[in-house]
């Protein structure tokens, strides 16, 4: 009965002890902290993945001109543009004034055997 009382009261304490200010503004901060320790985590990887992207794709655009390259750079910078690439020039097969014929195509492969875009979603 005794040990029931004593862990009864520490529960209470430390409720009470949890729901101060002081505490509940320090796990905001450390919350706040791993959130972005998180996003940075997530961004550098998927810039890493682009990165790795772009040099894939670098041996086939040799002979592209400069616009055609600025324009898949312009792509390659961040996942959003590459599903929006994707999904508009790869898989409803628009026309795209940019890259065309066999060099989309080839833009298109190398992006499918990427890791960044999930080709069941896009589908």
């Amino acid at each position: 009965m005794f040990r029931y009382l004593i862990v009864l009261a520490e529960i209470v304490v430390l409720v009470t002890v949890l729901r101060s200010s002081f505490v509940q503004y320090l796990l905001s901060d450390v919350q706040q902290s791993l959130t972005s320790f998180m996003s940075e985590i997530t961004l550098r990887l998927e810039q890493t993945q682009l990165d790795d992207l772009r040099y894939s794709l670098a041996p086939h655009t040799g002979h592209m001109r400069d616009f055609q390259k600025d324009y898949l750079n312009q792509v390659t910078e961040s996942s959003a543009n590459l599903e929006h690439f994707h999904n508009k020039y790869c898989v409803q097969r628009e026309i795209n004034p940019f890259v065309n014929g066999a060099n989309l195509e080839l833009v298109c492969h190398t992006i499918n055997s990427s890791k960044l875009v999930d080709v069941k979603k896009a589908t």
